[in-house]
């Protein structure tokens, strides 16, 4: 039997003390493209960052093509409000070996060298690739998934829009040639015009056959793209979705936030 490639088992996570998501399971196949949604400040984004190994799942696993990736048991409660337990506990889950597998998560927030050029940013890009093939294929592949790219490849970061910077984020994950590619919340703050070049962006990644776990508050955008919307709320998933059953719009609102929804 094929192993998945992601499988989450009886996850919990968030910031000591407080959970943030709870006994979260979730299996993801080699090809597949998964959404969630749900209300903000509800656990997606730390969801993400667990699995991507920024911050240590209080308990539960995270398997990668069937290799676990976090240390097994429950995470021990601090005993101080006065000791920063951080700077000396062994990490539970690792970023680089999140990396190394193949897991690349594109976070919300654009977070680029600002003085640094487009060009040069995606010339560093392919350190996280840690020798995977098809780097060069890829880069040249960047000039029709973002256009706008190949205008402004001299300009500094400072100097891109908001939707530039996303375009050249989302740009060094997949120059990181990812096994699994994690988009938190692409089209945050765009404008109409970046939302729908974005948009356009990531359902052709999707046609190469990168799977993709995207968390958006755009409810059209994700049941375009998706085999399977996950709807989650306070911190746990509440329904899953296959395309074939996407209910309408005024359905899935009424199933997120009940009754009376719109």
């Amino acid at each position: 039997m094929t192993k998945p490639l992601l499988e989450l088992k009886n996850l919990w996570g968030g910031y000591p003390p407080i959970p943030v998501f709870r006994d979260v399971s979730l299996t993801l196949q080699t090809g597949e493209t998964v959404g969630l949604f749900g209300p903000n400040g509800h656990g997606k984004t730390t969801l993400l960052r667990t699995i991507a190994g920024l911050q240590d799942p209080w308990d539960g696993g995270v398997y990668f093509e069937g290799q676990r990736l976090n240390e097994e048991g429950a995470m021990r409660a601090r005993t101080s409000a006065h000791v920063n337990y951080d700077l000396f506990r062994r990490r539970r889950i690792r970023a680089v070996d999140a990396v190394k597998a193949g897991l690349i998560y594109v976070m919300q927030g654009n977070l680029l060298f600002p003085e640094m050029t487009v060009e040069e940013v995606l010339a560093i890009a392919p350190v996280a690739a840690q020798g995977r093939p098809g780097v060069a294929e890829m880069r040249a592949r960047l000039d029709d998934l973002f256009p706008r790219l190949a205008e402004r490849k001299t300009s500094k970061i400072r100097y891109l829009s908001g939707g530039e910077r996303q375009m050249v984020s989302i740009a060094v994950g997949l120059l990181a040639m990812p096994r699994l590619l994690m988009l938190d919340e692409p089209t945050l703050g765009l404008s109409p015009k970046l939302r729908r070049e974005l948009s356009v962006a990531v359902h052709k990644i999707r046609e190469t056959g990168v799977p993709l776990i995207v968390v958006d508050q755009n409810l059209e955008f994700l049941t375009s793209l998706v085999d399977r919307l996950i709807l989650f709320d306070h911190g746990a998933i509440t329904h899953e979705l296959p395309a074939a059953e996407m209910p309408d719009h005024a359905t899935l609102m009424r199933m997120m936030f009940g009754e009376g929804a719109a």
